[in-house]
This record gives structure tokens, sequence and C-alpha cells, in this order.
């Protein structure tokens, strides 16, 4: 394959030049056994592109999402991929499934640029939207950069390719940098749920949370005061999602409550994009949101919870944990923890509600999960798609998934419900971990408040 690059590109030079001046036949010849070899290599996706566009192409990565030219596809990361036989890059996209349309990723090398062929593959849960999460897969050729790499469409225009940084250069098996991650999907709808937002980062840090990443649409002044709070003192990495400037999203998890192209602003895409991005930064990933706690039951952190997991079942296994409502709707009642310091401060509180849903027996599975990302390849919601080993369900009695959120089973009364506060044995150390943060925050309707009402 590398003789047949160099052929192609030898065979265009211009040193034969002088030579064929003398010998008619010669020069005729030589142009037909050209045309020949580079059309054997055009149609064979094999063609040089000579170092003198490198200077034409775009090396820069400003948006977060991609556009491929000729087509409805767009690229949300490229990143390395350790897993493959030969070294690949794997780029997360979000493509339009009906589209019948071939591609080619494109790598710099040492002769200039080269394509190589993309495997498709879309992922299963698209919840019948007409644009769905993908991975292209591409096989980096002999000689050329792990360090950058573009898409274009087989016979498309190679004008203007967009360059997107390879991420995951290095692998690691140990030596994270940090243990536990949390990926959130997506924060939309000028999100304004301050104090319970607040609570799960103080939560997740008494749990032995080190990084959160959240993929941002839009927020209320106020969250964006809490985010920088909680971006300046390194905890929270944001980024932008700007998906409704490109695709119509749908607001619901299916189309008949709400009308659109692709699955409640993004959702799944953000998730598997999150799993590549922290697949060598972090032990492991917590795919949760921030309505929502996976707690221990029997341990205290989650490195004693996870510790004892792993002998069990190993490291390699990713855990499933079973939803557990907790109704917003209703209050525990006592007011115990109606805190006079959190008035005016928008949002639930976590503390405030005790009452949970039972589980009914049959029901879809609507749990959430703590993984091994160097052992996926396909997530969902609730699920995982592709790994090259287990899910394990967590027994209910060892760790719960805390979900504070409307009534989900509208029929059920108060009395059928369960009182649980477990969290309470958290209250003391959170209390204070939100007092402190929210003492460090300006937040736009506090100065309101106070400007109204001095």
């Amino acid at each position: 394959m590398v003789r047949l690059f160099a052929a192609c590109n030898y065979c265009s030079r211009n040193h034969h030049a002088t030579k064929a001046k003398k010998f008619p036949w010669k020069m005729a010849l030589g142009s037909t056994a050209v045309l020949i070899i580079f059309l054997f290599c055009y149609s064979s996706q094999l063609f040089v592109w000579p170092n003198v566009w490198l200077a034409k192409k775009a090396d820069s990565r400003n948006a977060t999402l991609t556009p491929v030219s000729g087509s409805k596809m767009f690229l949300l990361n490229a990143y390395l991929e350790h897993r493959t036989w030969n070294a690949s890059i794997r780029f997360i996209t979000i493509a339009w499934r009906s589209e019948k349309i071939d591609y080619s990723c494109v790598f710099t090398c040492n002769e200039g640029l080269v394509p190589s062929p993309a495997k498709l593959t879309v992922h299963p849960s698209h919840f019948w939207f007409p644009y769905g999460t993908a991975d292209l897969l591409c096989e980096i050729p002999p000689g050329c950069s792990k360090l950058r790499a573009a898409v274009t469409t087989v016979g498309g225009s190679t004008s203007n390719l967009t360059f997107l940084p390879v991420r995951n250069q290095k692998r690691r098996e140990s030596n994270f940098p940090v243990d536990f991650t949390i990926c959130h999907s997506t924060m939309f709808n000028k999100y304004n749920n301050v104090l319970q937002f607040v609570q799960a980062m103080e939560m997740y840090q008494l749990l032995g949370a080190k990084r959160v990443v959240l993929y941002k649409t839009d927020c209320s002044p106020d969250m964006e005061e809490v985010l920088r709070y909680y971006r300046d003192i390194g905890l929270i990495e944001i980024i932008d999602w700007p998906i409704d400037k490109y695709i119509k999203v749908s607001s619901s998890w299916i189309a008949s409550e709400s009308p659109g192209d692709l699955h409640y602003y993004g959702q799944i895409p953000v998730l598997n994009d999150c799993v590549y991005r922290n697949m060598y930064r972090t032990k492991y990933l917590f795919m949760h949101d921030p309505d929502e706690i996976i707690l221990p039951l029997q341990n205290v952190t989650w490195y004693e919870f996870l510790s004892t997991l792993e002998q069990k079942y190993s490291s390699d296994a990713s855990f499933y944990f079973e939803n557990n409502v907790f109704p917003i709707e209703e209050l525990e009642e006592s007011g115990k923890y109606n805190l006079s310091q959190w008035a005016g401060i928008p949002g639930v509180n976590f503390l405030r509600h005790v009452m949970r849903e039972p589980i009914p027996k049959r029901h879809f599975t609507t749990g959430k999960l703590i993984v091994n990302p160097r052992r996926l390849f396909e997530i969902s919601v609730h699920t995982i798609k592709k790994q090259s080993h287990r899910t394990v369900e967590v027994p209910y009695d060892f760790a719960r998934l805390f979900h504070m959120r409307r009534r989900k089973n509208t029929k059920l009364k108060r009395e059928d419900l369960v009182m649980d506060k477990a969290l309470w044995r958290y209250a003391p150390e959170m209390i204070r971990g939100v007092d402190h943060a929210l003492s460090k925050m300006d937040l736009p309707s506090r100065r309101l408040n106070s400007a109204v009402h001095p």
C-alpha cells in the first residue's frame, strides 16, 4: 500500500520532463501510465494529495459540532482507538439515519493527505428520530499522523476540510488522574434548578468525585454563576453544546410528545462522547444527571463501595442501579431541613423529599450506570449497548439511585410511598458544603432581591 502511494506521487512529479522531450513516444507512453495509475489510486481511495494542499486545510476546533460537507452528518470529536487490531481513529458523530453515503477519513502523512475508508455504525438507540448517534471508524494508513484527522464524503469536495485534534493519544489501564468522574448529559431550556445542582455537586465531592463533565446548551444567569464557581475550583468541565443551532431537537424522549429530528437535545451522542473523552482520564464514570445520586448504603464513600464491587465482580464490570423516584410533590412533614438560609434559592431541596415510589414488578429499566469506560463501545441513556465485559445489577440493599423528579406513577397515594431517609446521614456535611459554596457565589437573583428589599 505504501509503495502504491509512493508510485502515484512519484509519477505525478516533473522530474521525467527532460528525458521525455528526447523521446516523444516515451512521453506518450509515460502519460498513459500515469493516467492509469492515477485513476486506479483514486478509485481505490488511495490517492495522495500533495503537501502543497496542507497549507489550505483548516486546523482549528472552534465549534463543538463540525458539519461534513455533502451530507447531513455532524462530527463531535475524534478519538484514537486503542482496542482495534490496527491503529484506528473513531469519530463520534450524529448521522441522518436514512442517508446512504460512503465516507473517508483524511490523515496528514509524509507524502501529503491520505484518505482511508470509513466504516459507519449507527447506534440502535435513536428512539425513531431521523438523526441518531453513529461512529465512523478508520484505520490509520502507515506513516500517517495520529494527531489530527478530517472526514469527507467519497467523491465529494476535498477543499476546506476541518481537521479535528485526535484525543486519547495516551492509553492507560492504571494511575488515572482521577478515580470518579460524573457525566451529565445536557443542560438546556434555561436550566435554573440551582439549589439541587449545588447540593448534588457537594454530595458528589463528599462521596469521592473529582470531576463533573457537563454539556451545556443554555441555563439561567444564576446557573451561569454556579457553573463559574465550580469551574474555578476545578470540579466542573463545561463543554459547549449548541445543538439547537444545527439540528431541530426534541425536548422529549419520544417524537409524539415533542417533534424534532434528534432525541432529547442530543443526550445520547453526548453520553457516548463523554465516555470516549474520559476513557483514559478516570477509573470509573458515573452516568447520571444532577437530580440523581447513586448512594452507597453499606459504605460511606464511593471508594469503599467500588472496592467491594471490584472484589466481587472485578474492575472490568459495569454496574447498573435501578431508578428510585422520590416525587418532588411530596414533602417531609416536620420541615427539619426547610432551612432559612436557602430561602429564595431557586430549585429543589434533596433533603425535603424522603418518600419514594415502590419499584413495580414489571417496569422499563430506567436506572443509571457506573461504567468502566475502557470496556465500552456504545452506550444509551439507561443501558450499555456494546461492551467487552458484562453489566452487573447492584443489589437493592447495597446501593440505591436516588432520583428527585416529578411523580412518575400518578396513581400512587402518599400512603403507598416508602419512607427513605438514607440521604440524611450526609445532611450535616452537605449543608456545610452548600452554605460555603453559596457564600462564594454572586447570584444575580440575590442581588436583585437585595435591591428590592434592602
